[in-house]
């Protein structure tokens, strides 16, 4: 039987959960997915980014998958399909992430293991600064996003938005009830045109 831990977290079938998603939108989603896949490795050599392959091939596959589906579908309700399987499959791993099968889901934890995905995962290539770290309140801002660059080079910086909704997705289903999250006001992204994205996680229990 296969079993995780604190340090062999679970890995996720992203491309199942996003078929899955596809199959409520479209009359033929595997052979579409299958088509996305082979035609994406000719897409990624356009790619002239020095970025680690891992973050090409995850953030790049959303990318691509985007762009053909708009052409399949049209602009806006290819990025509503998009919205509706990167979050669900982005959730997931980000569940994996933060250890919520693993690891009691406390304050502490989920600054702890904030930090240790931050060293682990894709955001690793963004630059982060701690402002507040108490009992009560975790405060941190994002100052240099790679996936923000990234779409942005690739044309399709509106896909920020999306990830951006995992982080909202995580950290508000971790622990709703104890634990609160927002971005300090609105507009307090880069992709609102801010200088830097604010994070802030506040423990309702202390």
């Amino acid at each position: 039987m296969l079993k995780t831990n604190i340090d062999n977290i679970a890995n996720p079938s992203s491309g199942l959960i996003i078929i899955g998603i596809l199959k409520g939108y479209l009359k033929h989603p595997k052979s579409f997915f299958i088509k996305t896949i082979l035609t994406f490795k000719k897409f990624k050599k356009s790619i002239e980014m020095d970025l680690p392959k891992e973050f090409i091939n995850s953030s790049g596959l959303i990318a691509w998958l985007y762009i053909r589906l708009k052409k399949e579908v049209g602009k806006e309700k290819a990025f509503e399909i998009i919205r509706a399987t990167i979050l669900c499959s982005g959730l997931a791993v980000q569940q994996a992430n933060f250890r919520n099968v693993e690891a009691e889901r406390t304050f502490k934890n989920l600054v702890k293991y904030q930090k240790r995905v931050k060293n682990e995962g894709t955001t690793k290539l963004n630059k982060m600064e701690i402002i507040e770290e108490t009992e009560s309140k975790y405060v941190y801002k994002v100052t240099k996003c790679m996936f923000y660059e990234f779409f942005k080079y690739l044309k399709v910086p509106e896909l920020t938005t999306i990830m951006c909704s995992i982080d909202n997705a995580i950290f508000n289903t971790y622990s709703p009830e104890k634990i609160t999250f927002h971005h300090d006001g609105i507009n307090n992204r880069m992709v609102d045109g801010a200088r830097e994205c604010m994070f802030v996680i506040e423990n309702n229990e202390s």
